[in-house]
């Protein structure tokens, strides 16, 4: 074969385009549960329970909001300014309420909780607990959107429908996250379980486009750094099962 063909071949087969896939591997849940709340659920299956977040506007419930702070994290998440990505945190809070309805609790309105507290000038929970109505306390601890996520391997699927894997010359990178809860009886006010989940991309694999040692999203995506971004749909959806993995462990 002459040099120049071979070169040629060479150079076409480098610039040529192929699907890949890119996968990681779920990080484990964290979850531990106390006996005494073995006792409550034997008891009730079906308890009144409240959604406590953070920084909490009295009144302010599900999408209402009187500050710029939260009308500044509603808007969309696809539209990032610098390194910054905007999330609409009430959308989350949403998707684990739905899901606790959807489990059979009686989920209170965490608006009208705080104020309960705020008139009561104290975080003991036992000594509110006739004037709220509640069971439980579900406290939404923190949430982690940017767990770093690295591979230097992707994989293409072959005619004979195998997979082989082809190294990168470079880390590809994304995003995941994580969240942390605490759930409090409100009688005893006993920390009853504390709770850790990941949401860990690609674990099914994710599709992208390989070239010259380089991938690219099928669809655009936002980047935060090195990093493809978590999307405000796909903390939705980790919301959703995270709620489900978390009664679980409850029952």
């Amino acid at each position: 074969m002459r040099p120049f063909l071979l070169i040629f071949i060479l150079l076409a087969t480098a610039s040529c385009a192929r699907q890949v896939t890119i996968r990681y591997t779920q990080r484990p849940t964290e979850m531990h549960s106390s006996e005494s709340l073995t006792q409550v659920m034997l008891v009730n299956q079906s308890p009144k329970i409240v959604l406590r977040v953070p920084e909490t506007r009295k009144g302010v419930t599900n999408d209402q909001s009187t500050d710029g702070q939260s009308k500044k994290r509603q808007r969309d998440a696809r539209q990032p300014a610098g390194n910054d990505v905007f999330y609409n945190d009430n959308l989350l809070y949403n998707a684990i309420e739905k899901e606790l309805f959807r489990q059979g609790f009686s989920v209170r309105d965490r608006g009208l909780f705080n104020e309960v507290l705020d008139k009561a000038m104290s975080v003991d929970y036992s000594k509110v607990n006739g004037l709220t109505n509640t069971d439980l306390i579900l406290e939404w601890i923190n949430i982690d959107r940017q767990v770093g996520y690295k591979t230097n391997v992707c994989y293409e699927t072959t005619k004979r429908n195998k997979q082989k894997a082809i190294q990168l010359p470079v880390e590809f990178r994304r995003l995941g996250a994580s969240v942390e809860f605490k759930l409090v009886y409100v009688k005893t006010n006993e920390v009853v379980g504390t709770y850790k989940l990941h949401y860990t991309p690609c674990t099914s694999g994710c599709a992208y486009e390989y070239r010259g040692g380089r991938l690219t999203p099928i669809a655009p995506r936002l980047k935060i750094g090195p990093y493809e971004a978590v999307e405000q749909d796909e903390l939705e959806t980790f919301m959703t099962n995270a709620t489900k993995q978390l009664v679980q462990a409850m029952r």
